[in-house]
């Protein structure tokens, strides 16, 4: 059995005339990063390998979340993430070792909703810092996307619905 957690970055700040990959955190992003990171870790959902786009928001959404994963193995960032879709997705997971029991994508929107319906089909909105934790029915990462009967939604974090 595999676990993935996808996850869309932290909010994002709109204020400064930047590109939209240079665009950084909010206050709000900067406070939800680290909550969820907390929320996934009471749950027992730490990642072996954490695998982000290599935009600003979604590196630092990962290193707001680091000090709760400190058996992380490896982390990964790639600009195939950036846009990704469930197919980049699917590409990204052949990094993965195959011992890597639990995932962790962070990832943009609108690929990020599509992935978690392609696996779960089922509608999942996915605003910054959800992440949906999937439980996978394989020994391996391969064809993922291809067999998504085997993945199980088992539910999404979302901030506002967190406790304090």
């Amino acid at each position: 059995m595999k676990r993935l957690i996808l996850m869309r970055h932290a909010k994002s700040s709109w204020e400064d005339n930047l590109a939209d990959f240079d665009r950084p955190l909010n206050r709000r992003g900067l406070r939800d990063a680290p909550r969820i990171a907390a929320a996934l870790s009471s749950l027992g959902w730490c990642p072996d390998v954490v695998i982000h786009s290599a935009a600003l928001r979604t590196t630092q959404t990962w290193q707001l979340m680091a000090e709760y994963f400190p058996d992380v193995r490896e982390v990964l960032s790639t600009k195939s993430l950036y846009h990704g879709n469930p197919s980049d997705i699917q590409a990204a997971t052949a990094l993965l070792p195959g011992e890597c029991q639990t995932s962790l994508f962070i990832g943009h929107n609108p690929g990020w909703e599509l992935a978690v319906h392609q696996l779960s089909n089922q509608n999942e909105r996915m605003t910054t810092a959800n992440a949906a934790l999937f439980e996978i029915d394989a020994e391996d990462w391969h064809n993922l996307f291809q067999h998504s009967s085997r993945a199980t939604l088992i539910r999404v974090l979302r901030p506002k619905e967190l406790d304090d």
